[in-house]
């Protein structure tokens, strides 16, 4: 019988052992939906001032057949724990994804966490294993997303066809990670409104506070591990940040990008200024990287203003993604 450890991240061997397990049961998945190996050996082991993370592994004999992780949120939202168990799929129906679970409550439970929150990913329409997993332990569905890719190909084809003027007094100031000092405030004013401002369901989100030290220390560890957070701010007539958009590029992978966060403040919803964002951040991700080929992100099912902005880009849905959550 496989014995359930915890993982040192900074040994390798046994970190890359984790990873392949990792890699080989979400290969069928379309996408980009594993990250490579020369970005997981730097960002694991890396020290994070955002949550903890501690890494299990269901080994045989002298294999890993099994691979979980723990998520613990460190500056709020600290009733969370998040996890992700994987299993090698010639090791399926033995219940080491039972195993791996029950040891991901125990330490959640052991840090006071009162929810749990995972992910499964369906092919449009259709269903996973994954999916009855986690009916069979307890977990509900609490939000609905759709993961979408857009081919930079096609972008650069269209380009020239997606143009949106800024209302008058907007201006746009674009970063690599490390906003200007003028703006630092008023960004983690923005920042902390997100949940507040974007569709979640029923996850069990609450507000957070991004203060300057804050922000400063999220930014020294995107540059830490090779990183980049290409940004665009819209600035207010009165100097304010009123939106935000911004797409992440990994040192190890230049052909592929993720968006992160997309948000306008309500004050300033009515000008298009998700859509001007969205394509500023784009371009300046190519820009860049030219050699980026696809994008990544996703959107709750009833973000429907976001939703038609990315079908304006030109992004394509790959997966539905279930954000699950159960209480311990």
């Amino acid at each position: 019988m496989a014995d359930i450890e915890q993982i040192n991240p900074r040994n390798e061997a046994a970190l890359r052992a984790w990873w392949e397990v990792g890699r080989d049961a979400t290969a069928h998945r379309p996408g980009n939906p594993w990250p490579a190996w020369e970005q997981s050996r730097v960002a694991l082991p890396a020290d994070n001032p955002e949550r903890a993370v501690t890494l299990l592994g269901a080994i045989d004999g002298r294999e890993m057949v099994g691979a979980a992780m723990v998520l613990l949120p460190t500056r709020d939202n600290d009733h969370l724990a998040g996890s992700a168990v994987h299993v090698r799929e010639d090791r399926r129906r033995e219940g080491l994804g039972s195993r791996l679970l029950a040891e991901i409550e125990v330490l959640a439970r052991g840090h006071g966490r009162t929810t749990l929150t995972g992910e499964a990913y369906l092919p449009p329409g259709g269903t996973v294993p994954a999916e009855a997993f986690a009916r069979a332990h307890g977990f509900t569905v609490a939000s609905r997303e759709s993961i979408k890719e857009l081919d930079l190909a096609d972008y650069r084809a269209r380009r020239d066809d997606l143009g949106v003027d800024l209302p008058p007094g907007y201006r746009l100031v674009t970063f690599d990670t490390t906003c200007p000092e003028e703006h630092l405030a008023s960004f983690g004013v923005l920042l902390g409104r997100l949940f507040a401002e974007i569709p979640t369901g029923e996850l069990d989100l609450r507000d957070s506070e991004w203060t300057p030290e804050r922000l400063r220390a999220a930014e020294q560890r995107q540059l830490a591990i090779g990183r980049h957070v290409l940004t665009v701010l819209a600035i207010a007539p009165d100097g304010s940040v009123a939106g935000s958009s911004d797409v992440r590029v990994n040192d190890t992978d230049t052909t592929h990008g993720q968006v992160g966060v997309t948000i306008v403040a309500p004050a300033h919803r009515g000008h298009r200024l998700g859509l001007a964002l969205k394509l500023a951040s784009h371009d300046l991700a190519l820009a860049t990287h030219p050699g980026l080929r696809a994008v990544d992100t996703s959107n709750a099912e009833v973000n429907t203003h976001m939703n038609a902005v990315n079908d304006v880009l030109g992004y394509r849905t790959l997966e539905t993604l279930l954000e699950l959550q159960k209480p311990l």
